[in-house]
């Protein structure tokens, strides 16, 4: 199986001005780039990532008036850098926001889903 993208998510994007289009279109890639065997789905009113068969989302993503949040994000117990990486952008637990009003940190959020996806079987990395 390998990724597919939703047409809910496509509307989902689409109901956004142009500029922030272009924000959840890149998080929407970069996901897709590290959960490439994932499903894409819509889940509590955001994009979700899952893997088949599970409910369970791996990890989401959604905008907001002033920003760009991650959810569903593994916390850094054992790595201070990654720690140090999150801190300016976490809001609470498995959350990351990124201000619409600043570039995107696109390196750091790379950085981010893949010590994120550390957290699972490598089988639902890779197309095998």
């Amino acid at each position: 199986m390998s990724y597919q993208q939703s047409p809910l998510v496509d509307k989902y994007i689409a109901d956004f001005p142009a500029e922030i289009q272009e924000r959840l279109s890149w998080m929407r890639s970069a996901i897709q780039a590290t959960f490439p065997k994932t499903i894409e789905d819509i889940s509590y009113g955001m994009p979700t990532y899952r893997p088949a068969p599970s409910k369970r989302g791996l990890v989401h993503f959604a905008a907001a008036k002033d920003h760009i949040g991650i959810y569903g994000v593994f916390e850094p117990k054992n790595d201070a850098n990654m720690h140090r990486m999150m801190l300016p952008y976490r809001t609470g637990r498995g959350t990351l926001q990124f201000k619409n009003s600043e570039k995107l940190p696109k390196t750091t959020i790379r950085q981010i889903l893949l010590h994120h996806s550390g957290h699972f079987s490598p089988e639902i990395f890779t197309d095998k």
